[in-house]
């Protein structure tokens, strides 16, 4: 593990911060120095780290926060990276396909991102859910037009089921609206995955989505 000195002593960390939140390039960031806010043997002690960003374009300095994890009814003596500050929030750039046909799913993608930016992993869990609706109905009305009104009544697992033929974005899609009930339900029936699983089935499911209407687009224009 490696150390830190802080202004209440030398502490172990998980690991330095690997990009910097302001430019976002991978680096690793010059240490400076670092304040406990309490005792460093304390269970809930957060360390604020700075660091500069090496890089020519941006030399900025950030903080990263550190905390103690809670395992097995004790702490561990070693801070956890929680987060790094200030966050210069950079917005996912979506296949071609998708940012011109579904405004609407990237515009609810995006206000999810900003909140898990924020660390609102509660309501960003939700917002993808939402995103994901949006795409996938989006999309079986755009193939199904004269179906337009049973769609968008329809819950989305019947959707999927009974609209969506590609049977890889079906897969996709299911398993991202399992994960994206569980962030809107008091009980996880998947207690192994998380927000970033939900993100890379959507990932998924708007790669084959985007195939698929490429593939319509050039048959079209093909004849």
């Amino acid at each position: 593990m490696p150390e830190i000195k802080t202004d209440g002593g030398t502490v172990s960390i998980d690991a330095p911060p690997s990009t910097c939140p302001i430019c976002h390039h991978a680096s690793s960031p010059i240490f400076l120095d670092a304040t406990a806010n309490s005792d460093i043997r304390g269970s809930n002690t957060q360390i604020d780290a700075a660091y500069k960003c090496p890089a020519s374009s941006c030399r900025r300095l950030f903080i990263a926060i550190y905390r103690k994890k809670s395992i097995n009814g004790g702490t561990t003596t070693t801070f956890y990276l929680q987060t790094l500050l200030p966050k210069n929030y950079k917005p996912t750039i979506h296949e071609e396909q998708i940012s011109e046909n579904f405004p609407n799913f990237i515009k609810i993608y995006t206000q999810s991102e900003i909140a898990e930016s924020e660390n609102l992993d509660e309501i960003a869990g939700v917002g993808y859910r939402k995103a994901l609706e949006f795409l996938i109905k989006d999309y079986c009305i755009h193939k199904n037009p004269e179906k337009e009104e049973t769609i968008k009544k329809t819950q989305l697992g019947n959707v999927i089921e009974n609209f969506v033929e590609d049977a890889n974005i079906k897969i996709c899609a299911k398993r991202a609206t399992w994960l994206g009930n569980d962030a809107t339900h008091y009980i996880k029936k998947w207690e192994d995955r998380d927000i970033n699983d939900l993100k890379v089935l959507i990932k998924l499911s708007c790669g084959w989505i985007n195939n698929n209407l490429l593939t319509e687009k050039y048959l079209n224009e093909m004849q």
